[in-house]
């Protein structure tokens, strides 16, 4: 069931009245002025209500497309038609050199004659009449000049088309249309089932609609005034644009219903209605069906707010209505309890969770989450024929039950861990709380009972893809400067998404020493935190800032606003709108894996990227646990976790040492005593790191042999050091030829013993690299780097 259709089932079992005051008087109170108009004419280029202004200078009319995808103008859909018959020129220049009519009739200016030389009738395709277009086919589709050059004359009737304002001759047959507008009108039968005479009136309607307009007249109350609150509580929600000629056509078929309200059928009714208007469209009408479904669940929250409705009294509960307002952030719309039983049952969640709620220990969407979980509890209990009439039936014996259902299940151990940690969380409050005394003491479960939650590794973005992300002409090809800002924002700071796009205007402070640092709020941690940013990104925040007042001379509250700039831009631009702008310019991008696929990077990767970057580079914990912000150190380990086990891997994946004989020596990973001796790798690797190898002592025992290491039997080396084993190759043959030319015997015995290592050393490895060319690619082996 979608969110829709869970808001409808709450607006569907209300009254049509308010208590206590009659329903028009609660319309009447909850309307401002200016709506209260028989026709309401929004602000040009309001873009709620109203939408894109037209780019032609005083066009009243609303701008419904661009003139073309690299252009930034939008154009009504008369100036667009007739931009088209111009040519496609230009977009600028075509502006420039003055475009007129604004509006009214172009959608009829803008028909064509037909292409045939000296045919004045009117076309009913691309380039031809109908008379014409027939020849034309039968001709076999000839060349266009050929054709119109050679082409007979059409016959032509003694009368004009009876659209106004269209100037060609009606058809002989028709008698009534040119062939242009019969074309019109059997493409517009098909969807409205109109007549002639329906036609031309739409036609009529049109050009009134030409100019965005919200026209309720002929509607009785109180039926007018609830299409009035819709669109007032559209413009206030001020998330999406509302088109008005589908609010036009909703009106006219409500008039067509000679019903009094929207509240007084079911969802079900309407759809019905709906599809009876267009029986031979299935897909027509989804609009208008969109914008009923709308005006009904705003209406209905209006009736509950007035009648005094308790919002967690319902199985399904509008998030909107809790009261709530500091998870206002959070995307979700409604929280559903139906399906869970018993009653009994049912009601002690639903009382759990609006304790949870009003404490403010759990989101809405925790809370939604946990109604999820607790369901499937219910349907183990179906599926068994349990009853569970009263919470004395609720025993430790059925937990047991149900704690081996659970195991038996092919889910993940997350949710596995949720479904009984949330029923184990549940029971324990709710007896603390003496809510339900019936309910047993052993009713629940105990240390070690609930599997432990899996503890998944961050998902890092490979570096090969950031590198390619990062690019400057990358991060210029996103569609606007405020994604271009948050997205490399995202990148330096590893804010969360919802922190990132609710950063106040003006988020830069200077601390004593002049250095910038980021104020924001931890939405999770429902705290103020700070974090230091680099001078970089303060430009790009004032380019961001700049362009903002530009725009919105009022201000704006958010460094990132929505995309319908109004109303002091009193909307934060929303994470899944962010989502989308970057997947689809990852889609339209070049930025490849390691394998040449297109790559998907989510928004909360950038955050698991810097923070793996900086435990790689050997930043302290608690430093990385400031900058993130985490409420424990546990939560920063796992970034450490993460790093042991890359190189773990790296090392089971090469595993391709040698000593100073150049004997390669390996380790089988899934031998008995492949852990020791990884864990004594690190030990060695952390006690002391060679500028060509490293110690394979063990940490306990002292170095005999200090500064001395080429002639060390605990000596390791890699690929990664060969071209310095090489540079020292030649360096220590110098210093023998020295000796050699000095009498310097002894001098000369020590660095051959050196000399003969390297020379073990660098056959070693030069032999893995030929057995192995990906390990020596990625480890420089062979390739004498």
């Amino acid at each position: 069931m979608s969110v829709a259709e869970r808001a409808l089932r709450v607006v569907d079992g209300g009254a049509l009245s308010a208590e206590g005051q009659p329903w028009a008087d609660v319309l009447a109170a909850a309307l401002r002025l200016e709506f209260t108009v028989d026709v309401y004419y929004p602000e040009r280029g309001e873009p709620i209500l109203f939408g894109h202004a037209c780019a032609v200078e005083d066009c009243p009319g609303r701008g419904n497309s661009h003139p073309g995808r690299a252009s930034e103008r939008w154009l009504c859909s008369s100036h667009l038609q007739a931009w088209f018959v111009a040519g496609r020129p230009g977009v600028e220049e075509w502006l420039a050199a003055g475009v007129k009519p604004p509006a009214a009739k172009m959608f009829i200016a803008s028909k064509q004659p037909c292409a045939a030389v000296g045919c004045v009738r009117s076309r009913r395709d691309r380039w031809w009449c109908s008379f014409h277009y027939q020849r034309w086919l039968r001709a076999g589709r000839p060349d266009r000049e050929s054709f119109a050059r050679a082409a007979a004359p059409a016959p032509v009737g003694d009368r004009e088309c009876e659209v106004p304002g269209c100037g060609f001759p009606a058809m002989r047959r028709m008698r009534r249309l040119c062939d242009a507008h019969k074309q019109s009108a059997k493409n517009s039968r098909r969807v409205t089932g109109l007549d002639v005479d329906g036609y031309l009136g739409l036609l009529a309607r049109d050009e009134a609609l030409l100019v965005p307009q919200y026209d309720f007249s002929a509607l009785a109350e109180p039926l007018r005034s609830e299409l009035r609150f819709a669109i007032q509580h559209r413009l206030d929600e001020g998330r999406f644009t509302l088109s008005y000629r589908r609010v036009a056509c909703v009106a006219e078929f409500l008039r067509s219903l000679g019903v009094s309200s929207l509240l007084e059928h079911d969802q079900g009714w309407w759809e019905r209605q709906l599809e009876t208007r267009w029986p031979s469209e299935p897909r027509s009408g989804s609009a208008e069906k969109g914008f009923i479904r709308y005006a009904r669940v705003s209406l209905a929250r209006l009736r509950d707010r007035a009648s005094g409705v308790d919002p967690y009294a319902a199985d399904i509960w509008l998030v909107e209505a809790l009261g709530i307002p500091e998870f206002d952030y959070q995307d979700l719309r409604t929280i559903s309890f139906a399906g869970i039983e018993p009653r009994w049952f049912k009601e002690i969640v639903k009382r759990w969770a609006r304790w949870r709620l009003r404490a403010g220990t759990l989101s809405p969407r925790s809370v939604a989450g946990n109604a999820a979980a607790l369901k499937v509890f219910s349907n183990f209990l179906r599926e068994r024929g349990e009853a569970l009439a009263a919470p004395e039936r609720l025993t430790r014996e059925l937990l047991e039950d149900y704690r081996a259902y659970v195991r038996g299940f092919g889910w993940t151990p997350t949710w596995k861990h949720c479904l009984l940690a949330d029923l184990k969380v549940l029971l324990d409050e709710v007896r603390a709380n003496g809510w339900e005394p019936g309910l047993a003491a052993t009713a629940t479960y105990y240390r070690g009972e609930v599997p432990a939650k899996s503890n998944a590794l961050p998902r890092a973005v490979d570096e090969h893809v950031m590198r390619q992300i990062e690019q400057p002409e990358n991060i210029a090809r996103l569609p606007d400067l405020t994604t271009q800002t948050i997205v490399t924002l995202l990148i330096k700071t590893a804010l969360r998404g919802i922190d990132a796009t609710r950063l106040p205007f003006d988020p830069v402070v200077f601390d004593a020493a002049g250095a910038p640092v980021l104020l924001y709020y931890n939405h999770k941690l429902k705290r103020e935190a700070a974090m230091p940013i680099d001078d970089a990104l303060v430009v790009a925040i004032r380019a961001q800032q700049e362009s903002l007042r530009a725009q919105l001379p009022e201000g704006s509250r958010w460094l990132f606003p929505g995309p319908r700039l109004h109303r002091g831009s009193t909307v934060p631009l929303a994470v899944r709108t962010l989502r989308y702008r970057i997947q689809r310019w990852l889609a339209g991008s070049e930025v490849r894996d390691a394998f040449g696929e297109r790559v998907h990077v989510s928004v909360h990767q950038f955050r698991h990227t810097l923070a793996t970057r900086m435990v790689n580079n050997e930043v302290p914990l608690m430093v990385i646990k400031g900058i993130l912000d985490h409420s424990s150190i546990a939560m920063t380990e796992i970034y450490a976790r993460l790093r042991d086990e890359t190189l773990r891997r790296e090392w089971e994946k090469y595993n391709q040492r040698v000593n100073i004989k150049g004997e390669v020596i390996s380790i089988d990973p899934a031998g008995p005593v492949s852990e020791a001796a990884w864990m004594k790798e690190r030990l060695g690797r952390g006690k002391l790191t060679l500028p060509n190898g490293y110690c394979g002592l063990p940490l306990q025992q002292s170095c005999p042999h200090p500064n001395a290491c080429l002639t060390c039997d605990y000596f390791l080396t890699t690929g990664e050091f060969l071209p310095v084993h090489r540079d020292q190759l030649t360096e220590t043959e110098r210093l023998i030829a020295q000796a050699e030319a000095e009498g310097s015997e002894r001098e000369r015995e020590m660095n051959e013993t050196v000399r003969v290592n390297l020379v073990r050393i660098i056959e070693g490895l030069e032999s893995i690299a030929e057995r192995s060319p990906d390990v020596a690619g990625s480890t420089g082996v062979g390739d004498g780097s």
